[in-house]
């Protein structure tokens, strides 16, 4: 049985250790979409180009921008935690997909209405998983 141990506690070593090099190397990834993105966004710029650019592309360009920096603090705290992320973190990011969904794609009223109910469910569930916590904290003094 001691055989078996040893070789399971190596054999999550590695896995852990690949997790780690994968993240790794997914930041890395991360950052280079980022500034070719960046640079996209640049191009984009009235002042830089000389045609006309629709709202949309610039707005597009914009909204992929900010979701290639959310995966990369989602990366980012992963690394930190050796690979657990937070709930909280995890609501604030649902949060803002679908405040971002919402700024891009406002034609439908009812989608509008449904996604601004998830976002207060969201929401209230993130709250109340506070006030929880902050009771079981005030509990166990």
């Amino acid at each position: 049985m001691e055989k078996f141990d040893r070789l399971a506690k190596r054999v999550g070593n590695f896995f852990e250790g690949f997790m780690e090099a994968a993240m790794a190397t997914l930041g890395l990834c991360l950052i280079c979409f980022i500034f070719v993105e960046l640079w996209h966004l640049v191009e984009l710029t009235p002042f830089l180009s000389g045609a006309k650019i629709s709202i949309d592309s610039i707005l597009s360009s914009l909204i992929n921008f900010f979701l290639l920096l959310e995966f990369l603090a989602m990366a980012a705290a992963a690394m930190q935690n050796h690979g657990h992320l937070a709930a909280d973190f995890l609501i604030s990011l649902g949060i803002t997909a679908l405040l971002r969904g919402l700024i891009a794609e406002h034609e439908a009223p009812m989608q509008n209405v449904l996604t601004c109910l998830a976002i207060l469910a969201l929401i209230i569930g993130e709250i109340l998983m506070h006030w929880q916590s902050n009771r079981e904290h005030h509990d166990n003094k």
